[in-house]
């Protein structure tokens, strides 16, 4: 506590000796009797034995607890104590937290009570010897001894730290052997109330085991005892303290010099690394000193701490699973073939990609700015003149016309009928005002609605030709003089009217319209086609024309529609209405019990957020209106909502992934701590994307061997080929799917393991969800070989997740996300090469990069490379004071 030298309250606990006698640090007391004698009923619970000890904090007793029958030790307050209700108040709260604490390196409080008038707690009783008087007796610990101490020393601590119990009087006094070899610390939560007592121990302290904070009088944390732990560490491995001093403010110069002399001056088998965690946890600023008591454990040479975490049926902390598993990352040879792999898929996705895209079997020559001027000399030609305020030009992929494609039976002419018909489309508005879309700033088809005169929406496909158009009229007074002639509408669309014949409207336009024409006729280049053309005007102007292909002798399809709910929507809305109700619940169940990760879910929830406004800079189109500010707020509500949602489920979900499956979570707790340069982070980014490249390749070469014969896919990176903005929102919303489906399946293949306990069964459970996931292969030909194939495919998938854990699952996920979206094959020439050119050069620095820091400090040729950590950037720079060669 705070006395001197002499022994506290809990140091005063006796040792019972091989002899049997009590003593105090080794002195006799038998002779004492103290306020109780032997055989007093302390109340009405306790049988006295005898007294082990006195001092600052009182007296302390060996009992017998005759309700439960076994030996413990009471603790009587001085009586000055029980006349100071503060204390009395303090007492009481103290040792309330202290009783919260139950690990076998700590002594059990069991309880409060009083006899005559003075308060007392009964505590576990320790048989054995104190660490000050077993250092005396033999010098110091052997090196083995001395480390597994040190394991449990931390082991303790860190149990009381999770509690928010800080010890504050951590010394060699304070530690209890027992007879079986165990470390047990006494006095947690008390160190407090000796502080207030007015004895001469406790109002000196132990300045040798104080912290500089602690002795300058500065607030105490738990990095103090960490300071503390240090102290004790060095004694334990050497038999000296590592500073001595003859007076306090002597100790407190040599404490903030940090220069204590070498470990391995005194004993030569102490291992360096023992000697660098005791420096760190002896830096004059508590700042540098390790996180936790296990980041002090894990740092020592050997063991498992983390093994020794799960042993004993604890959740060990995010800088525990940080600090476990290795730090090496991968051989080179290794990390070389994965790199090889990666480049050998992302190379040859090209060549997949040239057979199975709908894109690369289209000669597209016209890029979004070419088409947003077609469709602005479009609405001139339909009677639209006026000079517009804004415009707006999005393009996209024609998926619902290229799956109407699939659905005709063979041969198809896939090069004939691309020919005709684009595979993507772009989407145009104009407007004689600003075009503010309400609530996002997002605009589409009908976003702004289309309310104001001149508004038009010109959808062209990728050879600039019409598919659809509506716009609002001018007033009567702007009329034409003469109506638009149908055929304009049908040279826009690239038909001949001649080839067609008038029909009966299908359906009402959507727009003014006193006029109200529709043809139908043969598609030119499709067999067992029809296009029907419906075309609505006002006063002349054309207010719609639309287009619409469907089989012959059918009725029109619309041209997008959506399917119903299929299995992953049906999932989906489950784990939303399942969130809804738990996950609020269960984070904050874990945030009472201190079990979650704070900082790390606070950082993926600003990751979240500022992926969410990237892929929002991406589809804004910006408006210098009055309303862009309710927009901004709009869109920040909406970024910040879905940054809490994931940081409530990573608050739920994340320390139980923590408790049983930690070594998944090692590399990506040294992510959330900063270290991006980890070796082993490297390694298992490395190994993610070599899994989402050839995952990628499989899952296409299994579609193409065995899927519906001769079809073609959309393009879904095409959007990205917009301009920078939409490249870098198209990536930042792959990263988001990378959270959103990495942590989704990571967690789907955590719950079939503690369902199942084997991986194995875990692999294969969750490549039956996976795979009910893949709709397309219901009714495709072939189902049954498909379904065992994807099980297999995603079982292996699984399991090599299950081996590498959540940093190689995101970075799978965001490769299978980035080749998606890479809109290259092997005509580099066309408008929309540039941007599948930058994503294969994304994808492959990040390789690069990955492949780099898996070597660790292995080089490449052979030979040891520095380590490089993060934090050695900053002080790696020439000239710079106090900086440190590499």
């Amino acid at each position: 506590m705070d006395g001197k030298s002499e022994p506290s309250m809990v140091e005063t606990v006796a040792a019972v000796g091989p002899s049997g006698i009590n003593t105090t640090n080794g002195q006799p007391i038998a002779a004492e009797e103290g306020r109780f004698p032997a055989g007093t009923l302390v109340g009405g619970r306790y049988r006295v034995l005898g007294l082990l000890g006195r001092g600052g904090m009182g007296e302390v007793y060996r009992a017998t607890d005759l309700m439960l029958g076994q030996p413990v030790a009471l603790k009587f307050l001085p009586e000055e104590a029980a006349h100071d209700p503060q204390l009395l108040e303090r007492f009481h709260s103290e040792v309330r937290v202290a009783r919260l604490v139950s690990h076998r390196n700590v002594c059990r409080v069991y309880d409060i009570g009083q006899a005559d008038g003075v308060p007392f707690i009964s505590m576990e009783y320790v048989d054995g010897e104190d660490l000050a008087s077993l250092l005396l007796r033999i010098g110091r610990l052997p090196s083995d001894k001395a480390l597994e101490t040190a394991r449990k020393l931390c082991a303790g601590l860190a149990a009381a730290h999770e509690r928010g119990v800080i010890h504050r009087d951590l010394k060699p006094q304070n530690i209890m052997i027992d007879k079986r070899g165990e470390v047990v610390i006494m006095d947690f939560g008390l160190a407090a109330i000796a502080a207030q007592l007015t004895g001469a121990e406790a109002r000196h302290g132990t300045p040798a085991y104080m912290s500089p904070e602690q002795l300058k009088g500065a607030g105490v944390t738990a990095k103090s005892d960490i300071y503390a732990l240090g102290l004790v560490l060095y004694e334990i491995f050497t038999g000296k303290r590592p500073f001595e001093a003859k007076t306090l403010q002597q100790m407190i110069d040599r404490q903030e010099a940090a220069q204590l002399a070498g470990m391995n001056s005194v004993a030569t088998d102490i291992d360096p690394l023992v000697e660098k965690v005791v420096r760190r946890c002896l830096a004059p600023d508590p700042a540098d000193r390790p996180a936790s008591p296990q980041a002090v454990s894990a740092a020592l040479p050997g063991g498992d701490p983390l093994a020794m975490a799960l042993a004993a049926g604890e959740t060990p902390s995010p800088e525990m699973v940080a600090a476990a598993g290795k730090t090496e990352g991968m051989a080179p040879r290794s990390s070389l073939a994965c790199l090889l792999l990666i480049a050998a898929c992302l190379f040859g996705s090209m060549a997949v990609r040239q057979r199975t895209s709908a894109l690369m079997h289209a000669r597209l020559d016209f890029p979004p700015d070419v088409l947003a001027q077609k469709s602005r000399d479009l609405a001139v030609s339909f009677g639209y003149p006026n000079r517009p305020a804004d415009a707006a030009v999005a393009i996209d992929n024609r998926g619902w016309f290229i799956a109407y494609l699939q659905s005709l039976p063979e041969p198809r002419k896939w090069d004939d009928w691309l020919a005709r018909e684009a595979p993507l489309e772009s989407v145009y508005r104009e407007s004689p005002s600003r075009l503010l879309a309400f609530p996002y700033a997002q605009v589409t088809r009908d976003n702004p609605p289309a309310t104001q005169p001149g508004m038009t929406s010109v959808t062209l496909d990728g050879y600039g030709r019409l598919l659809d158009f509506a716009g609002v009229p001018y007033s009567v007074d702007q009329a034409p003089a003469e109506p638009v002639a149908p055929e304009t509408v049908f040279r826009a669309a690239g038909l001949d009217i001649a080839n067609f014949h008038e029909t009966a409207p299908v359906a009402l336009p959507k727009t003014a319209a006193d006029l109200i024409r529709a043809w139908k006729g043969p598609h030119p280049a499709i067999p067992n086609t029809e296009m029907t053309i419906q075309i609505a005007s006002w006063k002349g102007r054309i207010t719609q024309a639309r287009l619409d292909c469907n089989r012959a002798g059918s009725h029109p399809a619309p041209q997008r529609s959506g399917g119903g709910p299929g299995v992953m929507y049906i999932l989906l809305m489950f784990l939303i209405a399942w969130g809804a109700i738990f996950v609020p619940f269960l984070a904050w169940r874990n945030w009472k019990l201190g079990r979650t990760d704070r900082r790390g879910a606070l950082r993926l929830g600003i990751a979240r957020f500022v992926l969410a406004v990237l892929v929002w800079g991406g589809a804004v189109h910006p408006a210098a209106d009055r309303g862009a500010f309710f927009v901004l707020l709009d869109i920040g509500a909406d970024c910040l909502a879905s940054a809490v949602i994931i940081w409530l489920i990573y608050l739920a979900l994340e320390p139980e992934v923590r408790a049983r499956w930690p070594h998944a979570m090692v590399t990506w707790n040294r992510v959330l701590a900063g270290r991006w340069l980890d070796a082993q982070v490297g390694a298992h980014i490395l190994i993610g994307a070599a899994i989402g490249s050839v995952t990628w390749i499989a899952f296409k070469l299994i579609w193409a061997a065995l899927g519906p014969g001769d079809t073609l896919q959309p393009a879904d990176g095409i959007p990205l080929a917009a301009g920078t903005r939409y490249w870098v929102a198209g990536h930042a919303g792959g990263m988001v799917t990378a959270m959103i489906v990495g942590l989704t399946a990571f967690m789907t293949i955590f719950g079939m393991r503690v369902l199942l306990r084997k991986d194995v069964f875990a692999a294969l459970a969750a490549s039956v969800i996976f795979t009910l996931t893949e709709t397309d292969i219901q009714n495709a030909p072939n189902s049954l070989v498909l379904w065992g194939l994807y099980v297999v495919a995603y079982a292996a998938l699984a399991f090599i997740l299950l081996r590498f854990g959540l940093v190689a699952t995101f970075a799978s996920v965001f490769f299978i996300k980035g080749i998606d979206h890479m809109t290259l094959g092997a005509d580099w020439t066309a408008w929309y090469a540039p941007a599948g050119v930058a994503t294969l050069a994304l994808l492959l620095v990040i390789a690069a990069f990955a492949f780099w820091r898996s070597l660790g400090s292995r080089q490449l040729l052979g030979g040891r490379a520095p380590d490089l950590k993060a934090g050695d950037l900053a002080y790696a720079i020439p000239g710079r004071p106090g900086s440190r060669p590499l």
